[in-house]
């Protein structure tokens, strides 16, 4: 309770100082930090879940795994799933958000650029 009005005398102290010209005996920082990015927030949580669906429901992602990934599609079913929780928990978080974006567009390359190889090699000739 003390530290509370030690630290409020200070902060008026300090106002009253700078209210005057004067630089503050005891100069009061207040680090103000922006508001979290609520769209940030809701998007790594829905690529999470969609990730977690990969493993709960893997059936129902296997025909869209198997377009790029013919192959061992169970195993890339729950790779890509690992992936994606772990980019959206990154998205998720601030501190971890511009990591987590980078990861998800080198993700986002790799997943082109197998639908695109797999797509070629499908056409006739």
């Amino acid at each position: 309770m003390r530290s509370r009005i030690i630290g409020r005398r200070r902060r008026r102290k300090a106002s009253r100082a700078l209210a005057a010209g004067k630089a503050p005996r005891h100069p009061v920082v207040i680090t103000a930090r922006a508001p979290d990015s609520l769209r940030a927030r809701a998007f790594g949580l829905g690529l999470a879940g969609y990730g977690a669906a990969h493993f709960t429901a893997p059936g129902a992602l296997d025909p869209l795994t198997a377009l790029a990934f013919p192959r061992a599609t169970r195993r890339w079913t729950y790779r890509n799933g690992c992936t994606e929780v772990a980019l959206g928990l990154a998205i998720t978080f601030r501190r971890s958000r511009p990591i987590g974006s980078v990861g998800l567009i080198a993700y986002l390359a790799f997943l082109g650029a197998r639908f695109s190889g797999t797509r070629s090699s499908r056409l006739p000739a």
